[in-house]
């Protein structure tokens, strides 16, 4: 194909594949033309023809966008680790639910049970009590 289908193709793949999703804007036109090794009227002519078919639209002085129109529903079974992330949010979310008592979770929010003051708490809810049948 021409060098302005292959950047369709590229987008369209990067939609399909999930690295590009509904809402993100594409590089400038003269930044993808220097990343592509092409003219930036051929990613003119391609963004041009992509917004056409709905996969994008521009937005006057702000630059083109994913519309999503074109994207087929996500499934459970697709949902995988994002490449392009150094963190996999989802892996992080089941390690501190799957870990066991013996591994240390910085950053989940749950305080260790030893660290827990239950002499106060139990010294304070007593004062709490005496405090309330008075």
């Amino acid at each position: 194909g021409t060098r302005t289908e292959e950047l369709m193709d590229a987008i369209r793949g990067r939609i399909a594949g999930r690295a590009l999703a509904t809402g993100d804007r594409l590089p400038s036109v003269r930044a993808f033309a220097e990343t592509m090794g092409v003219s930036p009227s051929t990613v003119v002519e391609a963004y041009d023809r992509l917004a056409a078919e709905g996969v994008i639209k521009a937005r006057r002085g702000s630059g083109f966008y994913v519309t999503g129109t074109n994207m087929p529903p996500l499934s459970v079974g697709e949902i995988g680790p994002r490449r392009d992330r150094a963190v996999d949010p989802f892996w992080v979310s089941r390690q501190s639910l799957d870990a066991d008592g013996t591994m240390a979770m910085p950053g989940c929010g749950w305080l260790p049970a030893d660290w827990m003051p239950n002499a106060a708490f139990r010294r304070g809810l007593r004062s709490l009590a005496r405090a309330d049948a008075s």
